[in-house]
């Protein structure tokens, strides 16, 4: 086929296999790399690395580093009364810190009462105002017949605050009926994997994740996080993270802690784990169509010139 010299030919062919491995790339990619959505239910002063010293101290240090969002979680939802002063300046320290705290709330699969998921959304609000950056929808399932649930319940929340970050945890990635784009029109962000480590063969583990699904693949990776627990050593963590990146999950969390209670400390490599997240940036969507755009120019022209 070429016709000029070998240098042109090796030119166009070289750009040409560039071309193919961009093409092939996930259509998403994270500015900014991995950040991490922490289910931080442990009082201030409590729930460090390992169970030592205090975990939202630690997500303060790490949020100097990494995307941190704190789930804040009182008592499987906000408690009644005045505001606690501890989680005030907790969440006052973390926000100074660049990190971010959203206020759980379950809603039962979408049985839960509409009215009091939302009664529990105003009165996180009326308790910490600006120190809640959005809500962490637990226990969520988008069924055909809970869809009009979940979207009524984030124009709700973003009727309230338009900056407000919406997280559901569905914990798997079954779209159950519904399309990719009914599914995101729930929320901002979605849990699509909770779970252990490693499982069985055909149970929910991340070792079997994501169980032959792929439509997420083709959204922006940071609509979408990985929450691991029971990952017991450093390298199995290390293990998870690559994965995560690989699946197209902009936020992940892993920790050691075992399913009875994961979440009540964080896990005793978390340092190792925020070191490892820093250092996993991908190319920005911007940079990866300017580089995309500019080898097609190159590759037509450089074919003009050899035909």
């Amino acid at each position: 086929m070429c016709r000029s010299s070998e240098v042109a030919c090796s030119v166009f062919v070289s750009m040409t296999v560039a071309l193919g491995v961009i093409l092939q790339l996930p259509g998403s990619c994270r500015a900014d790399g991995l950040g991490t959505i922490v289910p931080a239910y442990f009082y201030p002063g409590t729930g460090g690395p390992g169970g030592v010293g205090d975990g939202w101290a630690a997500m303060d240090a790490a949020a100097g580093q990494i995307q941190v969002t704190a789930i804040f979680n009182p008592d499987s939802g906000p408690l009644p009364g005045p505001p606690d002063p501890n989680y005030v300046t907790a969440m006052t320290n973390l926000e100074t810190a660049s990190g971010k705290a959203v206020g759980y709330v379950y809603t039962d699969n979408g049985s839960a009462p509409i009215a009091s998921v939302e009664g529990q959304v105003s009165t996180y609000i009326s308790q910490y105002g600006s120190l809640i950056d959005g809500f962490f929808l637990d226990g969520m399932s988008v069924t055909p017949s809970t869809l009009s649930y979940y979207q009524s319940l984030d124009s709700y929340i973003k009727g309230l605050d338009s900056s407000y970050t919406v997280i559901g945890n569905p914990g798997q990635p079954y779209l159950n009926g519904v399309s990719p784009s009914e599914y995101l029109s729930t929320a901002d962000l979605f849990d699509i994997f909770e779970g252990p480590n490693t499982a069985p063969a055909g149970d929910p583990g991340f070792n079997n994740y994501p169980y032959g699904q792929n439509w997420f693949q083709s959204y922006p990776s940071d609509r979408f996080s990985n929450t691991i627990y029971d990952a017991p050593t450093t390298s199995a963590m290390l293990a998870d993270l690559s994965e995560t990146a690989q699946l197209n999950a902009g936020y992940v969390y892993v920790t050691d802690q075992t399913a009875s209670n994961p979440y009540a400390q964080l896990p005793s490599y978390w340092d190792q784990e925020v070191s490892a997240i820093a250092s996993l940036p991908e190319p920005s969507p911007l940079a990866s169509s300017l580089v995309l755009g500019s080898l097609i120019a190159l590759s037509v022209r450089w074919r003009g010139r050899l035909n």
